[in-house]
């Protein structure tokens, strides 16, 4: 099962600040990292190449939001020739790959790049490709160069504790029904253990219902382990097996980061002219012109502390579900471990956590996705989304009011 451990680290840091490049610098600093201009298009140049030979993304940023983002080269030079500072240079980087459309596409800030150092180095085996990025000298140095930001304190220097999303889980039972309520707002993996002393006994204490709702909407993601490890596991009395599809443009810079996959048998990656033998019939139209290899694993969850829940389950989305909560409503719709009620998903949790790279000169740092996921009819899951088995608009209110939300409603009588 992939983590999406980079995007847990990112939903954390979108919590506080996720300015990149306007933290100040000392003069002293200033005058050792200052770039030139040429220095500042190597940067871009090597960006550039890196993302034209393994970003999988193009055509559907195209297709979704009329970019051609290749073309737009000699634009994207202009842009950075008129910046002033490194600060600007940086600053013009990130709207440039903000044109890409893609949440995990972007330029670290400072506190991004200090929690992600903290995260992967407790896993240094398997993240071994993404700290020999972060380690580099230049990138070291440059954002040990930058100021702390006003929120820097709230993060780079807490605990995890600091992270636990406040109330991050709410149950209800609506007992003349029979049946459980269970929203989630966030799968960041410092939650589970907190979390989990709330919904393990809970899970048991309806065993006898006969429904479940399990509300996702608004969930950014954070680690897909959260409910593989936990939830689901309780809530089944066999192995569920699902199938997943990934493919690769055929650039080198990502192979290191594939391989370092535990759960990802790299030795399986098969010429993309195969995957025609495959049975997915929506695949892109781009899939066999601009990729050269897929990757088919198959993974399995089996039950661990079953509860004997016998009940139908419901899973709620809406257009915020991404990444690893997205990860929940494509294993619903793989194994039918739940009916998907509500809006489309937002997509992006098919494959694993984004990679990342250092440019050479400027020390700055940016994740961009390695590979397109598919959803089970072959689709692209960043392009297509989840669909909902039974579709109910989403007033979009921050505050859910289980007794009058609409979607909740729609699943009540479906059980009358």
């Amino acid at each position: 099962m992939k983590k999406k451990i980079l995007q847990s680290v990112i939903s954390i840091i979108l919590c506080f600040s996720f300015t990149s490049c306007t933290l100040g610098q000392t003069n002293k600093e200033k005058s050792n990292l200052s770039l030139t201009q040429k220095q500042k298009l190597d940067d871009f140049e090597y960006m550039y190449n890196i993302l034209k030979d393994n970003y999988p993304y193009f055509e559907v940023d195209k297709r979704l939001h009329n970019i051609d983002w290749l073309s737009k080269k000699d634009q994207y030079v202009e842009m950075l020739k008129a910046t002033k500072s490194d600060s600007d240079f940086c600053s013009t980087l990130q709207d440039i790959l903000k044109e890409l459309n893609n949440g995990h596409t972007h330029i670290f800030s400072r506190d991004l790049y200090n929690e992600t150092k903290k995260i992967f180095e407790e896993e240094p085996k398997h993240f071994s490709s993404w700290l020999k990025e972060l380690n580099k000298p230049v990138a070291v140095k440059r954002y040990a160069s930058l100021n702390k930001s006003s929120d820097s304190k709230n993060s780079t220097n807490s605990n995890s504790t600091n992270f636990i999303t406040p109330n991050n889980v709410y149950i209800k039972k609506f007992e003349d029904k029979k049946v459980a309520y269970l929203s989630i707002k966030s799968f960041l993996g410092f939650n589970t253990e907190p979390d989990m002393k709330l919904i393990k006994p809970f899970l048991k204490e309806i065993s006898s219902y006969k429904a479940l709702i399990i509300d996702i909407r608004g969930n950014g993601g954070g680690d897909s382990r959260y409910w593989s490890d936990n939830i689901v596991p309780m809530l089944i009395d066999k192995p569920l097996t699902y199938n997943s599809y990934i493919l690769l443009r055929g650039g080198t810079f990502i192979e290191p980061f594939l391989k370092c996959e535990d759960d990802l048998d790299y030795n399986k990656c098969y010429q993309i002219s195969k995957l025609k033998g495959e049975g997915l019939k929506n695949t892109p139209p781009e899939t066999y012109d601009k990729f050269k290899y897929y990757i088919k694993s198959s993974y399995t969850i089996s039950p661990k502390d079953y509860v004997g829940f016998k009940g139908k389950i419901y899973l709620l989305t809406d257009k915020n579900v991404f990444s690893s909560s997205e990860a929940l409503a494509v294993f619903c719709k793989s194994t039918g471990f739940a009916t998907i009620v509500g809006e489309a998903t937002g997509g992006d949790g098919v494959g694993g956590d984004p990679v990342v790279c250092t440019l050479p000169n400027s020390g700055y740092v940016f994740g961009f996705t390695r590979e397109m996921g598919l959803n089970p009819d072959g689709s692209s899951n960043f392009e297509k989304k989840t669909e909902p088995d039974i579709k109910v608009p989403t007033d979009n209110s921050k505050y859910i009011d289980v007794d009058k939300d609409e979607t909740i409603k729609t699943v009540l009588k479906l059980l009358q």
